[in-house]
């Protein structure tokens, strides 16, 4: 899913794209991780393990969510944080979603399952990219196990979101899977350091559908943040 950041970002930047545990990958996860600081100290331990300092962390959806936690728990690897269109973070995830989210983890062979997966990419055109990735989406529900393993995704308090130190930014879609429009408020209101950007008329595969103006924004805040450092 993060071909659009690699391409546009490699000239720039060393890039590691690392296997969430609990989604599907090429890690294996070999003990439960039952809450966010378990998970968070899995990412601090494969960052330690790559020899990484410095690191600006990129997440999207519910990698977003852990992302959070990680600069919150673990911080002391990472510089910035940027967010895409983060679940569950700075505001809550729609019932449509959590609805679409529970047919491709019980259906996700069927019909319902593809148009579910393909509301949370927007609708895309057949044969395009984003339609590809959406089929790698739902091939993912159809290959892999449920989660079980891992921690569910609790909406972050706000005394979480206040405990990040880094610099961060929130690159947020429109209202499809949490309504945008809150997102900004709790931003704004909670913490309001943070930088944030909307796209109100992009959905959740933000990544890649504006995978341009996405990776501009990544790599302006990264280096800015890193010459004030």
């Amino acid at each position: 899913m993060w071909w659009a950041q690699i391409g546009g970002l490699a000239d720039s930047f060393t890039l590691y794209a690392v296997d969430m545990l609990g989604q599907p990958g090429a890690s294996l996860q070999s003990k439960p991780m039952p809450t966010p600081a378990h998970s968070a100290c899995c990412i601090d331990e494969v960052l330690a393990g790559l020899g990484l300092h410095g690191v600006h962390l990129v997440a999207h959806s519910c990698g977003g969510w852990l992302a959070t936690h990680t600069a919150a728990l673990t911080p002391n690897r990472s510089a910035t944080l940027t967010l895409i269109d983060p679940a569950s973070t700075v505001t809550r995830l729609s019932a449509k979603f959590w609805r679409s989210l529970a047919l491709l983890l019980t259906c996700p062979q069927s019909a319902r399952a593809r148009r579910a997966a393909e509301w949370v990419t927007g609708d895309p055109a057949p044969g395009s990219s984003i339609d590809m990735l959406t089929g790698l989406f739902v091939a993912g529900f159809t290959a892999f196990a449920t989660p079980v393993r891992t921690p569910p995704l609790r909406f972050s308090e706000s005394h979480l979101l206040r405990s990040v130190q880094l610099p961060v930014q929130v690159l947020l879609a429109g209202d499809l899977i949490h309504a945008s429009g809150k997102a900004v408020h709790r931003i704004q209101s909670v913490v309001p350091r943070w930088r944030y950007r909307l796209w109100p008329n992009a959905s959740h595969a933000l990544p890649a559908e504006m995978a341009g103006e996405v990776n501009d924004c990544i790599r302006q805040f990264t280096i800015g943040s890193s010459s004030c450092l």
